[in-house]
């Protein structure tokens, strides 16, 4: 709550004092009466406002230089009213002030202010000492008072936004308290170790005297609210309170399935964007970071990635860091992934070469095509792979299959060779990967039934 306001430039100007008449009388006039001002020497054109009780405001008239009798001008009185020509009265500069840079001493008056009515605007009519008068025209205007508080914010998880809210209450001719609605509300704010506020907005109050402001925080915040002067009531400030806020990380949207050589990639949202976020794999005694790092799209979105190089099954998280949240760090892990080479796709097809029935001894053509899973993740032909024609005794599970035949795959993946037929056998192609990252490749194709 402000107690004090300030008045017009015109009534600060003590230096212009000696000169300032506003009337101007018929004959010299005594060199002690000049128009007052406001306040006193120090606090020029400041003017109390009314509070729960009686107020008072104080004017004084300034003389330059640095020594005068005790008694200097005394005798000095100013006439005082409301500008409707209630609450008239005279009043006494019986009081001494002064001030050494630049050398000059005052006189002094206190003015009685009623709390039943004496807000309002009041004028300065005339000075006065003994016989002789000067005619001034001194306008003030009293106040009422204005209180304003700040509630302490509710922490929350980013992105929400921080309410910023308070109630602004005016004092009444009875000295109590009543809301103030339609008031104009500044809102300061800045770093929770800020020497200066900076104005960040502003608003109005409601009808139940209440303003709110919403705005997204990254950090602590030290806020401060200012309630701008009316026609009938006086400027207000809060104290400052600190708001905090809380990152928060969304579930993580992942494969539970990699393949060697091929990014795989986890997405998520966090707040607030200011974070830092780290992919981590665990490597069996702490997280390392995988080299994908950095901060959230002004949306929170944000991709990390990682290219294993290694089958096996494997744990990885995602890290918040830095500065801000009151919960820094935190992280979410995903489910086990499970890294496999990458898969290989045969297809093939077994037929007598130009026989319609198998006997022993016909030639047989196999072939097809051979694709594979590339490092881009995008599938296509596996060229200059060896492919093998394989056959074991039908029905003979427990026997293994024996290669009859080979052919190495053109630029298409396709693949075409022969052999004979010497028995019922059952059929199959393979793709044996002599890789680490691309997997072997099986597919049965039929039973040679010879007759």
């Amino acid at each position: 709550m402000s107690r004090l306001r300030t008045v017009t430039l015109a009534q600060v100007l003590f230096l212009a004092l000696a000169t300032l008449g506003v009337g101007t009388p018929a004959h010299a006039v005594d060199e002690c009466l000049h128009p007052p001002v406001l306040g006193d020497i120090h606090a020029q054109g400041v003017v109390p406002d009314l509070l729960a009780g009686d107020g008072q405001a104080t004017m004084f008239i300034a003389y330059s230089g640095d020594w005068y009798p005790p008694d200097y001008c005394s005798g000095v009185t100013a006439t005082v009213q409301k500008t409707d020509g209630s609450l008239r009265r005279e009043i006494a500069f019986d009081g001494r002030d002064g001030t050494g840079m630049p050398p000059a001493i005052a006189i002094t008056a206190t003015l009685p202010i009623p709390l039943v009515n004496g807000a309002g605007d009041w004028v300065v009519t005339k000075v006065t000492r003994g016989a002789e008068s000067m005619a001034v025209s001194v306008p003030f205007r009293i106040r009422r008072g204005t209180t304003a508080t700040i509630e302490q914010p509710a922490r929350v998880t980013s992105p929400t936004k921080t309410t910023v809210t308070g109630v602004v209450r005016n004092y009444t001719s009875t000295g109590s308290l009543a809301i103030s609605s339609g008031r104009t509300v500044q809102l300061y704010g800045g770093g929770a170790q800020s020497a200066q506020l900076h104005l960040l907005g502003s608003g109005r109050t409601d009808t139940t005297g209440r303003y709110r402001f919403q705005l997204p925080i990254s950090a602590p915040v030290l806020f401060k609210v200012a309630v701008v002067q009316s026609a009938g009531y006086g400027p207000a400030g809060s104290g400052t309170v600190t708001a905090r806020v809380l990152a928060s990380l969304s579930p993580l949207i992942a494969s539970t399935r990699a393949y060697i050589g091929v990014w795989w990639r986890v997405s998520a949202k966090a707040f607030p964007t200011t974070v830092f976020t780290n992919l981590q794999r665990w490597d069996g005694a702490s997280w390392t970071s995988t080299q994908s790092f950095g901060n959230p799209a002004a949306d929170g979105t944000f991709t990390r990635w990682w290219k294993p190089d290694t089958a096996g099954t494997y744990r990885l998280r995602v890290e918040l860091a830095g500065t801000g949240p009151d919960n820094l760090p935190i992280d979410r892990e995903v489910s086990p992934v499970t890294v496999t080479a990458r898969p290989a796709t045969i297809t093939g097809s077994a037929r007598p070469t130009n026989a319609t029935v198998i006997r022993p001894g016909t030639k047989m053509s196999t072939y097809g095509h051979l694709t594979a899973m590339y490092t881009t993740g995008a599938t296509g032909p596996f060229a200059g792979q060896r492919v093998v024609v394989q056959t074991r005794p039908h029905g003979q599970t427990s026997v293994p299959y024996s290669t009859v035949a080979s052919a190495t795959t053109t630029g298409t993946g396709y693949y075409y060779t022969n052999w004979f037929a010497r028995s019922d056998v059952d059929v199959r192609v393979a793709f044996i990967s002599p890789y680490q990252s691309v997997g072997s490749a099986f597919r049965w194709l039929r039973v040679v039934d010879v007759r």
